[in-house]
């Protein structure tokens, strides 16, 4: 009876959203009904907390995944890509501005002449 009543305990928990305060009064009212004796609510709560843990962890990621895949499918660029590009354009910009330069110089000599 006691395993049945910390499974349902667990299972209708929904860790993500309840609060520690929350779970903690719970597991006292169950304490308090002798459903689960105090040494049983202590490692309930440890469970609850790893349960919420991983939970929270598991949303972070697919939250995570999900953004990536909303900003690529928006045509959204990374900050490395964006620097990536920066520094590709200062390299061009260089190359572009030492070739004037010397188209410049060119066309002044012949001018000149």
């Amino acid at each position: 009876m006691k395993d049945a009543i910390k499974k349902s305990f667990l299972l209708g928990l929904g860790a993500a959203s309840m609060t520690k305060s929350q779970a903690e009064k719970m597991v006292k009212q169950l304490v308090k009904n002798n459903a689960v004796t105090v040494k049983e609510s202590k490692e309930l709560l440890k469970r609850v907390k790893r349960h919420a843990t991983n939970e929270s962890k598991r949303i972070s990621k697919f939250v995570q995944q999900e953004g990536k895949r909303a900003a690529k499918d928006l045509g959204v660029v990374s900050k490395g890509q964006v620097s990536k590009v920066k520094k590709n354009l200062k390299g061009m910009h260089k190359e572009l501005s030492a070739r004037g330069k010397k188209t410049l110089k060119k066309i002044l000599k012949d001018l000149s002449k």
